[in-house]
């Protein structure tokens, strides 16, 4: 019995010290081709650059998520491709740009192939009665995969220095 005592605590006391024990951080590993992915991303901003240098507002609209978060300088947070359809032709393509660009630093794909980010700058040049202006800025896009397609789900963006 004396036996029976001392071996109750050590078991409590063994299943208490491993049950208690937190699980190994398992790194996740990539279930697409996250290279082909991030070229797909590439793409889907290289045509939203070219709908937006076209000025193009239903083109544009379309790389977009219906429920897009779109955080903007100088305005109000908007949401949805109305709201984002009617920044572009409201405010955007009206502040008469001579040309637009935009350019990648860095894109992420997640392992899983259903997020991604991209950040980079981009430049707007204006022609004014003092000449050309340049503005430039940078912004942070949000993707997921939608039906098999990438969408942009948040945007945002800034300029570098205040607008004039």
């Amino acid at each position: 019995m004396k036996k029976l005592l001392t071996i109750i605590p050590l078991v409590i006391l063994l299943c208490f010290a491993f049950g208690c024990q937190q699980g190994e951080e398992v790194a996740e590993e990539p279930v697409v081709d996250v290279a082909a992915e991030k070229e797909a991303v590439l793409k889907v901003l290289e045509m939203t650059a070219d709908a937006e240098k076209r000025q193009d507002a239903d083109a544009a609209v379309e790389f977009f998520t219906d429920d897009v978060i779109v955080q903007a300088p100088d305005v109000p947070q908007i949401q949805g491709t109305q709201a984002l359809h009617d920044l572009y032709t409201g405010f955007m393509f009206k502040m008469g740009y001579a040309s637009f660009d935009s350019k990648s630093i860095e894109t992420r794909v997640s392992p899983s192939g259903k997020m991604a980010y991209d950040v980079g700058w981009n430049l707007f040049v204006f022609e004014g009665p003092e000449g050309k202006i340049e503005v430039r800025g940078k912004y942070l896009s949000v993707l997921e995969k939608v039906n098999g397609e990438w969408k942009i789900a948040a945007i945002a963006f800034s300029n570098d220095q205040p607008a004039k």
